[in-house]
C-alpha cells in the first residue's frame, strides 16, 4: 500500500504580539496576566470557551497548595486520629495568585477562611464566579483572549520560537510573538517546538490517570448521615473479608500503603489535609453555618457489593482485571460563600490512557461518561438520601493530572521538595506533598511524602532546554515524575505560571532569551507584584533554618 501524500498548507499571519500565552488553566491565565501587567502585548489562547481550566472545568475546586501543609500521620487512618490544621503555616502562594482568590471571595465565589477549626487546608472556590472573575481581570489588564482556540503546532527558525499555529472558527492561522509562554499543561507546544520531554516514571512510562468528574444535585444529606451513622457494625470477621475482598477486586491484590519516605517505608497517610473526627451530634450546626467541608465515613462495603453484582465495567487502563474505587461522598458543593449540602461532587477519580493521543483520550471520556453514570445509578438504589439525585454537570473537560514533563535547565526533584531546599534563582515556593496516585491502578503503586519545609521552584525548571524564546508554565515545567507530586496542585501552577509571564514580558523588553534574563530582574519584579520568595530567616541576615 502507497503511503499517503503529505499535505502543507500556508496559513496567514493573524497578528503579532509581545507575548503569546498557550492554554488558559491556572498557569496560563496567571501568565498572561502577570506578562500584560510588566508591559507586554499578551496574547493569551485557551481552547474552551472560559479561563480556569481544572479549577473551572475540571471541577477541581479544592485549591490545594497555598500553604505548607502539614499534619499527615504514618501508620495512622483517618478515622483514628485527629489531624490538625495549621492555619499559621506560611502562605506561600501570593501575588497576582492571591488577587485572584481575594477577587473571587469578594464575589462570592469562596468560604470565609482562617477558621482554626476548619478541617480543610484548601480553599475552596465556586467555578463560574472563578470564570467572570478571570474575564474581569483579563479586561482590565488589557490581555487579548482568543477562545475556541487550539494551538496546535509551533513556529520555530533555528531552535527559536517564533510563535504558534492556531486554529479556530476564523480557520487556521499563524500568531508570531517575540516570547511564547506554554502553559498547555501537556507541554504540547514545547513538545511541537522539539523541545525533549518525558512521561510518566522512567521505567515504563505509565503515568497518573485522568478523570471525569460530575457534579450532583437532590441529596437528602439528613437521610445520608442518619444511615451513615446508624449502619450495623460489621464484626471483625466481616470487616477482614471486605478487605480481602477490597484489595481483591479493587486493589489488584496490593495493600493501600503508599510509600511516604525518601527512603521507601511505607504507611498510610491520614486523609486529606487535616481533619477532625466526626462529631455526629456537631453536623447540623455545621451545615446551618455552611462554612465546613463535611468529613464522612465511607461507602467502600456498599459500592463493592454493587461490583459483585455484574453491573460494573473492568477497570479502563488498569494493568489487572480490577474494577475502580468508589469517589469520595461527602456532601458539600460551594455556592455563593456557602457549601449546599445537597449536592456533592462524584464520579470517575482516575481511569489510564496516553492523554496526549486523542483517540485513546475520546475511549477514555466514552469509558468515564458511562461510569459515571453507573455510579448514580448505585447512589440512588444502594445509598438512603441519593434516591432523587440527579447530575448537575459532568465535566466538560478532562482532569489531568500527568503527562508530558519538559526537561529544563534544572529538574526539580522529590528530595529537593521533601529536605525544603533553596536555589539562587528561586521564582516561587511550594509547600505541598509529593503526592503521586498509583499509576497502574494496583494499591499501594503510589508515593507520598511530605514536605519538612517549604521548597524553592527555581526558575531554570520554566526554561526548556534546545529551544530559545520558549518557557512553560504549570504542570508541565521541570520536575522528576514524584516531584511533580508537590508542583501539580493549582497554586504551584499559579505561582509558575506568574514567574514565566513576568519573565516573557522582560526577556521581550529587553531583547534577550529568557534563559539568559537576569535572574535579579525577574525576582525584583516579581516582589514587586506581592510573590513571597523568601522565608523571615532566608532575608537578608537572617539566622538560616536548621
Amino acid at each position: 500500500m502507497k503511503a499517503a501524500k503529505p499535505y502543507s498548507f500556508e496559513f496567514p499571519v493573524a497578528k503579532k504580539k509581545d507575548v503569546v500565552v498557550v492554554g488558559g488553566g491556572p498557569g496560563g491565565f496567571m501568565a498572561a496576566l502577570s506578562a500584560s501587567r510588566n508591559g507586554a502585548d499578551t496574547l493569551l489562547i485557551e481552547r474552551d470557551n472560559y479561563l480556569g481550566g481544572m479549577m473551572t472545568g475540571g471541577l477541581v475546586t479544592s485549591v490545594w497548595g497555598f500553604r505548607h501543609e502539614q499534619g499527615f500521620r504514618l501508620g495512622k487512618a483517618f478515622e483514628e486520629e485527629i489531624v490538625t490544621s495549621n492555619w499559621d503555616t506560611p502562605l506561600l502562594v501570593n501575588g497576582i495568585s492571591l488577587e485572584v482568590m481575594t477577587r473571587v471571595g469578594k464575589k462570592g465565589g469562596r468560604l470565609e477562611q482562617g477558621h482554626l477549626e476548619d478541617p480543610s487546608l484548601h480553599e475552596l472556590i465556586d467555578p463560574e464566579i472563578t470564570k467572570l472573575v478571570l474575564d474581569e481581570m483579563m479586561e482590565e489588564s488589557r490581555v487579548e483572549v482568543l477562545y475556541n482556540t487550539f494551538a496546535f503546532n509551533a513556529v520555530v527558525e533555528d531552535n527559536v520560537a517564533k510563535g504558534v499555529a492556531i486554529a479556530n472558527k476564523s480557520g487556521g492561522r499563524v500568531v508570531l510573538a517575540d516570547m511564547v509562554v506554554d502553559a498547555s499543561g501537556d507541554a504540547d507546544i514545547a513538545a511541537a517546538a522539539g523541545a525533549p520531554f518525558e512521561i510518566g516514571r522512567k521505567e515504563d512510562g505509565r503515568h497518573m490517570g485522568g478523570s471525569l468528574m460530575m457534579e450532583i444535585g437532590g441529596i437528602d444529606v439528613h437521610k445520608y448521615i442518619n444511615y451513615l451513622k446508624n449502619r450495623p457494625k460489621k464484626t471483625e470477621k466481616e470487616r477482614q473479608k471486605q478487605e480481602e475482598e477490597d484489595s481483591r477486586l479493587l486493589g489488584g491484590g496490593g495493600t493501600q500503603d503508599r510509600i511516604v519516605t525518601l527512603d521507601g517505608e511505607k504507611g498510610q497517610y491520614g486523609g486529606g489535609g487535616g481533619g477532625r473526627q466526626i462529631n455526629w451530634d456537631g453536623l447540623d450546626q455545621v451545615m446551618e453555618e455552611g462554612k465546613f467541608p463535611l468529613r464522612l465515613p465511607g461507602i467502600e462495603g456498599e459500592w463493592l457489593e454493587f461490583v459483585k453484582s455484574g453491573r460494573v465495567p473492568a477497570w479502563h487502563g488498569a494493568v489487572k482485571l480490577i474494577y475502580i474505587r468508589p469517589t469520595s461522598n461527602s456532601p458539600g458543593l460551594l455556592r455563593g460563600n456557602k457549601l449546599r449540602y445537597d449536592q456533592a461532587r462524584a464520579g470517575v477519580h482516575e481511569a489510564y490512557f496516553d492523554q496526549t493521543n486523542q483517540e485513546e483520550i475520546t475511549k477514555a471520556i466514552i469509558w468515564m461518561r458511562k461510569m459515571d453514570g453507573i455510579y448514580l445509578d448505585f447512589l440512588r438504589e444502594r445509598i438512603p438520601g441519593f434516591e432523587n439525585a440527579y447530575i448537575i454537570q459532568i465535566s466538560p473537560m478532562v482532569g489531568t493530572r500527568e503527562s508530558r514533563r519538559i526537561t529544563g535547565e534544572y529538574t526539580l526533584t522529590e528530595r529537593d521538595c521533601v529536605e525544603g531546599r533553596r536555589f539562587p534563582d528561586v521564582i516561587a515556593k511550594g509547600g505541598y506533598a509529593c503526592n503521586i496516585h498509583s499509576v497502574t491502578g494496583v494499591w499501594g503503586d503510589g508515593y507520598f511524602m511530605e514536605v519538612k519545609k517549604p521548597f524553592d521552584i527555581p526558575y531554570r525548571c520554566l526554561v526548556p532546554k534546545k529551544i530559545e524564546n520558549l518557557l512553560v508554565a504549570g504542570r508541565c515545567i521541570s520536575v522528576t515524575h514524584v516531584a511533580l507530586g508537590a508542583t501539580r496542585t493549582e497554586p504551584p501552577c499559579m505561582a509558575t505560571g506568574e514567574a514565566a509571564g513576568a519573565a516573557a514580558a522582560l526577556s521581550a523588553k529587553l531583547g534577550v532569551a529568557p534563559r539568559n534574563l537576569d535572574i535579579k530582574i525577574l525576582q525584583k519584579a516579581l516582589l514587586d507584584q506581592g510573590v513571597l520568595l523568601y522565608l523571615a530567616d532566608e532575608m537578608p541576615g537572617a539566622v538560616p533554618a536548621a
